[in-house]
């Protein structure tokens, strides 16, 4: 999460650069719930000890509203496509949302 989120940051600024103001934070879609949690709540320190700077600086970001966390299942997780062995009802369904068709 901490490695999207500089990347993030990093296109927010060229697209200022280039005069493309984006003032909505970037959603970022995790299925972590933990994750998402630790990275919102201050409260959480003493779960985040052995993760160091990366949640500090994505919980910074959160603050500052360049991304917004969202929660999403793992079933409806598109970037899973091409990490995730499938069955092949999901292969399909993956096929569907990214609007691919197989060849005839």
């Amino acid at each position: 999460m901490a490695l999207v989120t500089t990347e993030v940051t990093w296109l927010r600024w060229l697209l200022e650069d280039f005069g493309v103001s984006v003032s909505q934070p970037t959603p970022l879609l995790s299925d972590s719930t933990g994750a998402i949690s630790i990275a919102c709540d201050l409260a959480k320190r003493e779960l985040s000890k052995h993760i160091g700077v990366d949640v500090f600086y994505t919980r910074a970001q959160v603050q500052d509203g360049v991304v917004g966390l969202q929660y999403v299942p793992s079933e409806l997780q598109l970037a899973d496509f091409l990490t995730k062995a499938q069955t092949r009802a999901q292969h399909r369904f993956y096929l569907s949302k990214l609007s691919i068709v197989d060849p005839p």
